[in-house]
């Protein structure tokens, strides 16, 4: 009963957050399936800035030293699309839920993008 809570709660903050920012998605959470371990896996997320204004990325960083992020470090002006992309390298078999914060000029809060899979041998 308490995973079901924590996964609406999860799911609802996603939403609110993807209400706030001024980036939209083409998606904000990506399923890598079964990863061998000590594989590294790339992947991107795609996005639009939706606002008047020319935005900067000021932070995009992962939720453990197993992920290196890549992001757009110049202006991105209203209507491009750009991407934030990152290297997963597996370490530990088992299930996993990874995310990458994103931090904008135009928004005060942070907009969370995720990653699960399941490390094998």
């Amino acid at each position: 009963m308490k995973k079901s809570v924590s996964i609406l709660f999860l799911g609802i903050a996603v939403a609110v957050m993807a209400g706030i920012s001024p980036l939209k998605w083409k998606a904000t959470s990506i399923e890598l399936g079964k990863v061998s371990i000590n594989e590294t896996k790339s992947l991107s997320f795609e996005f639009t800035n939706s606002s008047n204004e020319s935005i900067t990325i000021l932070e995009a960083k992962g939720s453990c030293g197993c992920t290196n992020v890549q992001f757009p470090k110049q202006e991105i002006k209203s209507g491009e699309t750009a991407s934030i992309s990152a290297d997963f390298r597996s370490g530990k078999v088992g299930a996993f839920k990874k995310n990458i914060r994103i931090k904008t000029s135009e928004s005060e809060e942070y907009t969370y993008l995720y990653f699960t899979g399941e490390v094998v041998e």
